[in-house]
């Protein structure tokens, strides 16, 4: 049996972001609040990840193509790459396995 392949792409990261984002807007029960909710978000996710302005405005658009703030952003988000023996590399690609070079 294969197991899926994990992405951590540009885009795939935006959709993470986002959808916590809306979880936080549902969890707070006042939908009425949501840009407030998501402006405190994207804040705290930020600075929790250490990134800066423009990196994470980047990976909220799915644009974000440096490795080191997108592994700093998964890892907050909970899902480590490293720890799913995947590599970041410029670009916005990965790479699966030890040493194997080889793309996902």
């Amino acid at each position: 049996m294969t197991f899926p392949r994990p992405d951590f792409s540009p885009v795939m990261l935006s959709l993470f972001l986002r959808a916590r984002a809306e979880f936080c807007v549902s969890d707070s029960g006042e939908p009425w609040r949501r840009t407030e909710i998501v402006r405190a978000f994207r804040a705290d996710m930020r600075k929790r990840a250490g990134v800066t302005n423009v990196e994470f405005h980047m990976a909220w658009m799915g644009r974000l193509a440096s490795p080191e703030p997108r592994a700093a952003l998964w890892a907050v988000l909970g899902h480590p790459p490293a720890a799913h023996g995947v590599t970041l590399v410029h670009g916005g690609q990965h790479r699966c396995g030890e040493g194997e070079g080889l793309p996902c």
